[in-house]
């Protein structure tokens, strides 16, 4: 089975590791094969647009075959490796630098790709979520991707999504901050303006008790307490579409 395109719009080795506070962000070296957990940057430019879409995946490297693990709906697939070259990743044919650096070109742009980490697992920060229909619920099995876009040099938007297992199934929180990302708080609304935002929770667990598997909050505010290069930190509250409030937190590492 190959993943079809997606457009972004959307001895041991030596380990980096991102410490509290730090902005130093994990890596590995002399890896012995291409297992771990990776984040890739695809970089596509247009006349006046340029648009970085950032994800992280699992790589799995055995004598079964080389297999790929998607970080929002964890779909596990099988990919085609001929010597140092890769075919179906989602950012297109991609070539071996060597088992911690992966890099590509393809319709949709460059891609340049790095292993965070060994462990085949998500473990990329936290999400809470408390609230009527939630309970309180902490979740660590995190992946994160990221995206932007610039129009003539000025960023449109910054939007960051947080990818977990929720009650047996995928949720996706994402949000999205119109124009640049940055300490601050921010309004909360469904369809978010300059300096506002948007947040939504998505996963088919919702159905059991909200009879919606997608929900865009309202009527709140999202407050980011720390913007490194490694972590994007906040909290948040806002009102469900039953007028219920749910709030939380995220430690997000960037992809």
């Amino acid at each position: 089975m190959k993943l079809s395109k997606i457009a972004f719009a959307v001895a041991l080795p030596t380990m980096m590791l991102a410490g509290c506070g730090g902005d130093e962000r994990r890596s590995t070296s002399d890896s012995s094969d291409l297992s771990g957990l990776w984040r890739t940057t695809l970089t596509s430019a247009q006349i006046g647009l340029d648009a970085d879409s950032n994800i992280s995946y699992l790589l799995e490297d055995s004598a079964q075959g080389l297999f790929f693990t998607s970080c929002i709906d964890r779909t596990r697939i099988e990919l085609d490796r001929n010597g140092d070259t890769i075919t179906g990743l989602p950012v297109g044919e991609a070539t071996v630098v060597d088992n911690d650096t992966i890099r590509g070109s393809g319709d949709f742009g460059n891609s340049r790709g790095s292993k965070i980490a060994l462990p085949l697992r998500f473990d990329m920060g936290s999400l809470n979520i408390s609230g009527n229909g939630f309970g309180n619920r902490n979740f660590n099995d995190l992946c994160v991707i990221s995206s932007d876009a610039k129009v003539l040099g000025a960023t449109t938007y910054e939007e960051f999504s947080g990818g977990t297992l929720y009650n047996g199934e995928t949720l996706e929180f994402r949000m999205r901050i119109m124009g640049n990302i940055g300490v601050s708080t921010y309004n909360v609304v469904r369809e978010p303006e300059a300096g506002e935002a948007s947040i939504v929770i998505k996963s088919e667990a919702l159905l059991q008790n909200f009879n919606r598997t997608e929900m865009a909050l309202r009527d709140g505010t999202v407050t980011i307490t720390e913007d490194t290069n490694v972590w994007l930190k906040g909290t948040y509250s806002a009102d469900m579409p039953n007028g219920d409030t749910v709030n939380g937190s995220f430690e997000f590492e960037k992809p």
